[in-house]
């Protein structure tokens, strides 16, 4: 899991896009069509208007989950690669006072 992307899926019938985070269209690709089987199949190839593809960027990429806001720290760092921003803040804060 060291390239991962975002992928988002634009859908003719969806205001927002389905965004899965993978590390190749492939898998990203297989995760959609999952996701899709166990919604009962409602998307349709031919409702596919665009798909974007995102590199994260380590310290500039974000996501909010849980309410939280988590920032890309990479793989290296934690096992899923996204770190609270709190948390990010301290370690920055403290490298800059070295």
């Amino acid at each position: 899991m060291h390239n991962i992307k975002r992928y988002k899926y634009y859908f003719h019938q969806l205001d927002k896009p389905i965004v899965i985070e993978a590390e190749s269209r492939k898998v990203a690709d297989s995760l959609l069509i999952n996701m899709n089987q166990k919604m009962g199949g409602w998307m349709n190839i031919k409702d596919l208007l665009d798909l974007r593809v995102e590199t994260l960027v380590i310290g500039s990429s974000f996501k909010i989950k849980n309410k939280n806001k988590l920032i890309w720290v990479g793989t290296k760092y934690t096992s899923d690669g996204w770190m609270s921003e709190q948390e990010y803040l301290k370690i920055v804060i403290k490298n800059k006072k070295q």
